[in-house]
């Protein structure tokens, strides 16, 4: 046999490759390869069921919620890839970014505008559930 080793990929079976020897990116890669089939089996999923979700999206306190998620996870990444790229540039967008997500959570709180404006928002074009189960007097006999 010469010095170089000829590879023969149908040597490589399951029970001459010893998994505990794997490094430790193969161990990722594994793990990732798995989320990624979770994630892809569960996504239809989610989005199909997405509209009976649509109230708890749409109130404001979803809003802190991410928030309160996203931005410690964004700033200590900032902090950490700061560290490793001494770049400001990123810092200054990655902050901006942040004062986005703090502005988007901040908004619905907020009242735009004066009073025509809050009692415009007031008057719903879609009626409420109590206006549509009273009986209107066109319909009523008598």
């Amino acid at each position: 046999m010469s010095a170089v080793e000829i590879f023969h990929p149908m040597d490589t079976t399951a029970e001459n490759s010893n998994f505990e020897n794997r490094s430790t990116a193969d161990h990722i890669g594994i793990w990732a390869s798995i989320l990624c089939a979770i994630h892809c089996a569960l996504t239809p999923a989610l989005l199909i069921a997405l509209p009976a979700f649509g109230k708890a999206w749409a109130h404001p306190a979803t809003h802190w919620g991410m928030a309160l998620i996203v931005i410690p996870i964004a700033v200590f990444m900032m902090r950490k890839g700061y560290k490793y790229h001494t770049k400001k540039w990123i810092v200054v967008v990655g902050s901006l970014g942040i004062a986005f997500i703090i502005v988007g959570a901040i908004l619905p709180y907020v009242e735009l505008g004066g009073p025509e404006a809050s009692s415009a928002q007031n008057q719903s074009p879609v009626a409420t559930p109590a206006e549509e189960s009273e009986p209107s007097e066109a319909a009523a006999p008598g």
